[in-house]
């Protein structure tokens, strides 16, 4: 009896705050657990792009020839993205597993192609590797089509490589 008579009665603000703990809880992990696995996304096509983009340099400084001329866009495995230019979808593309040569190019993480914009066959190149970020929708505007051009900046929420 000592053993129950020494607990402290259970009280309204007792109960009250115990209450607002676990709905802390039950507010803020699901929070931080979503937010970890967008950026482990963000972080992942950051890692893709890139690689993308060296495997093209490399491509391109072993065969230069390697880009068919005609060819403005390069698209990689995954659902093709949506685009507010439709300069992207008129352009003239080529699947990119034909110039990687069987080399799988992965979808970016969000399950939407890779976007490589090939230009003009200007000497060097111009080559920049897309991916339309989490909303799965090309903000970027398609680039000029002159040798001239330089990398647009990636709009919303697309990341963008340029291929050295």
């Amino acid at each position: 009896m000592d053993d129950v008579a020494a607990r402290p009665p259970l009280t309204m603000p007792r109960v009250a705050v115990a209450l607002v703990a676990l709905l802390t809880l039950a507010l803020v992990l699901p929070y931080a657990a979503v937010r970890r696995l967008h950026q482990g996304r963000l972080d992942a096509a950051d890692r893709q792009g890139a690689a993308l983009a060296q495997t093209l340099a490399e491509l391109l400084r072993s065969a230069p020839g390697s880009l068919p001329p005609d060819v403005e866009l390069l698209e990689g495995p995954g659902a093709r993205p949506a685009v507010l230019d439709d300069r992207w979808t008129a352009a003239r593309t080529l699947p990119l597993v034909r110039v990687l040569r069987g080399d799988p190019a992965p979808a970016d993480p969000w399950g939407n192609a890779y976007l490589v914009f090939a230009g003009p066959s200007s000497t060097p190149r111009q080559v920049w590797v897309l991916t339309a970020g989490p909303d799965g929708i090309v903000q970027t505007p398609f680039p000029a089509s002159t040798p001239a051009a330089s990398a647009p900046a990636a709009a919303g929420d697309d990341r963008f490589f340029r291929v050295q």
